[in-house]
């Protein structure tokens, strides 16, 4: 719908900035210094000093360690095998079940899958995306062994209000944070709250080393299990008698490259937060000209990240449809993704109940279901996929504060121009 640009002139702006690559000259000088030792990776699958990895897989383990204050970091090759093996270090397995959002990456429940258990979906809370704590009793059963919550967005979840939740019942707690790394609840960093936290190195997030995933914990036991699943798991046992940390493992290793480029990624973080929150503090306010559009919400004591801003679109205010608006700000230069995820629950897997081959494993394993996964089961997540939420991917570089400014005066050219917009929308039927 080009056509749309037209009303009122031409648009504000031409196209969205691409990329910037943050890596520079350290991470150069890391990968050089990597290469000339030769030592591209030192793990080896059994007991030892290899069992650990080489010398940049433990200092960035170290660095993480340090910079978010937890007792042990492991790292491994993405954030999907991070998730996989915290459920894994948790020893959630066949015919447990677990509490996650609907409303994120798919990889969130499909690491509970991975382990022939079986994924509850919670639904989200309407101002912060995250789990809603006052849904979870609901779906708790006997077989109910944890709960993974994801710091969607840039924003931490309740999470104090889920420990509580999750103490009372004996469940294990897991944090997705890949879209959070320093985001904040009341002075302690998002994904150090639960039990593991997970953190995303993946090219398209805050800092990257084009894969990667590093796992936070203060459980020694939970860190030992954890770099059991990611390094061939029982090979690495020697004491038969051993048998309570026995688990089948895979390889998760991290290379000494991508640790080389995360520590220097990790320098950075907090220079390009601070770019990321000057920008998406002044799209708050920007919006505060509007009627029927909500911008973000942060709870008191809370610091966000801004990896994405969500905006709810009332349509009855603007009477005009998310998607006529949606196109008619991409005709102005600034694209916005519309409902973010499907609820994961609605995707053929779940539907269907079809994982690995033609059986229904595992969710054959749980003769009488809690849940069925059906429209309707969580009515927030589905309202912002179907019909309120918009994702404006703004607040990072190359965007300055003049983008800002310019994004809100191509809001403003759209909501003078949407009565034109709301005929426009009536009377165009697209070609067969």
């Amino acid at each position: 719908m080009s056509e749309l640009a037209l009303f009122g002139g031409k648009p504000i702006r031409n196209r969205p900035h691409p990329w910037v690559n943050t890596m520079g000259e350290e991470e150069i000088n890391a990968v050089n210094g990597v290469m000339k030792s030769g030592i591209v990776s030192a793990f080896l699958g059994r007991s030892g000093e290899g069992f650990l990895g080489g010398p940049k897989v433990q200092e960035i383990e170290n660095c993480f360690s340090t910079k978010f204050g937890t007792e042990f970091a492991i790292s491994v090759n993405s954030a999907t095998s991070a998730l996989h093996t915290a459920v894994a270090a948790c020893e959630i397995g066949p015919g447990d079940e677990v509490l996650v959002t609907p409303y994120s990456m798919v990889a969130t429940a499909s690491a509970i899958l991975m382990n022939g258990a079986v994924p509850i979906f919670v639904d989200i809370d309407e101002h912060t995306y995250n789990l809603n704590p006052k849904e979870i009793e609901k779906w708790i059963t006997p077989r109910t062994k944890g709960i993974i919550v994801t710091n969607l967005f840039g924003l931490a979840a309740m999470m104090d209000e889920i420990i509580s939740i999750a103490r009372k019942h004996n469940l294990y707690v897991i944090e997705d944070n890949a879209q959070a790394p320093g985001a904040k609840i009341n002075n302690r960093y998002s994904g150090t709250v639960g039990d593991i936290g997970v953190f995303s190195l993946n090219y398209h997030k805050i800092i990257h080393s084009g894969e990667g995933g590093i796992l936070l914990t203060r459980d020694e036991k939970l860190a030992r299990r954890c770099r059991l699943h990611r390094n061939h798991g029982e090979m690495v046992v020697d004491d038969e008698k051993d048998y309570e940390t026995i688990t089948l493992g895979n390889n998760y290793r991290m290379s000494e490259l991508h640790a080389a480029i995360g520590i220097e990624q990790l320098k950075k973080l907090d220079h390009l937060l601070n770019l990321r929150r000057i920008l998406g503090e002044q799209i708050t306010s920007g919006l505060q000209l509007f009627e029927g559009l909500k911008g973000v919400h942060i709870p008191q004591g809370f610091e966000h990240t801004y990896y994405a801003y969500p905006i709810q679109f009332i349509h009855q205010v603007w009477g005009i449809s998310r998607k006529t608006f949606s196109d008619a700000m991409n005709a102005e230069g600034f694209p916005l993704g519309t409902g973010y995820q499907k609820p994961i629950y609605l995707l053929p897997m779940y539907q269907h109940k079809k994982v690995f081959n033609h059986t229904n494993y595992p969710f054959s394993l749980i003769e009488k279901p809690v849940q069925q996964y059906e429209r309707g089961i969580c009515a927030v997540t589905e309202k912002m996929y179907f019909e309120t939420l918009l994702i404006a991917d703004l607040c990072r570089l190359p965007y300055e504060s003049y983008d800002i400014e310019t994004f809100i005066e191509a809001i403003q050219k759209v909501w003078n121009e949407r009565g034109r917009l709301a005929h426009y929308e009536r009377n165009y039927t697209p070609m067969p």
